[in-house]
């Protein structure tokens, strides 16, 4: 089995949830901030 790319845990699931708070923002910023409606399938996606 291959090492983890990031070897502690906690450090992991923070950037995880760090990441998903970015995009969750980027996509607001990219839709809803602009006027323009979201695609389909956007609605599935975590934060939009």
């Amino acid at each position: 089995m291959s090492r983890p790319a990031i070897r502690d845990r906690n450090a992991a699931i923070a950037g995880g949830v760090l990441c998903i708070l970015l995009g969750s923002w980027l996509l607001y910023d990219a839709y809803e901030a602009r006027g323009i409606s979201k695609p389909y399938l956007a609605k599935f996606l975590p934060g939009v």
